[in-house]
């Protein structure tokens, strides 16, 4: 094999959004093939470390269009107009992200569709969203909700 061989496939592995686990290299040491894992996956070289699965579980382009959209919100007057819209767009990219993950992505292990929704729901009671239509809330909720969140789920490895 080409050095350019080998690279290439620790890129597509490295590039795979699907996080790997042990299990997932023991079961494609036993078949021989990526039965079960990511299309684009030529060979797993390991499992996803926790740095991998902390990357790999937040919905980053799906939280940046939600931010970019947030910001095109800020410049409605009406009360009405921006809570309806403020609830559409939370629901409109709570039902984007697993769709996201599993159609362009290719994920298919639901217990990443669930931390990846998790995790975008997180992001959006941190950037305050629909959640700062209610009384209750505090910006402070979310700036610790964030990091404690973000740094336990990753500990977790999706099967």
């Amino acid at each position: 094999m080409l050095p350019g061989e080998i690279s290439q496939k620790t890129k597509n592995h490295n590039m795979a959004r699907e996080v790997l686990t042990l299990n997932d290299i023991q079961r494609f040491n036993k078949s021989g093939s990526a039965t079960g894992l990511q299309g684009e996956t030529s060979y797993p070289t390991g499992a996803d470390t926790y740095v991998d699965r902390l990357f790999k579980y937040i919905p980053a382009e799906l939280v940046a269009g939600y931010i970019f959209v947030l910001g095109v919100v800020k410049r409605l007057t009406d009360t009405g107009e921006i809570r309806f819209i403020h609830w559409l767009l939370f629901i409109l990219f709570c039902i984007l992200t697993p769709l996201y993950l599993w159609r362009v992505q290719k994920v298919v292990k639901i217990g990443q569709h669930i931390i990846s929704f998790l995790s975008f729901v997180v992001w959006v009671f941190a950037l305050g969203g629909p959640f700062t239509l209610f009384g209750w809330y505090n910006p402070l909720y979310g700036e610790i909700l964030l990091p404690v969140f973000t740094l336990i789920v990753a500990i977790w490895e999706a099967e």
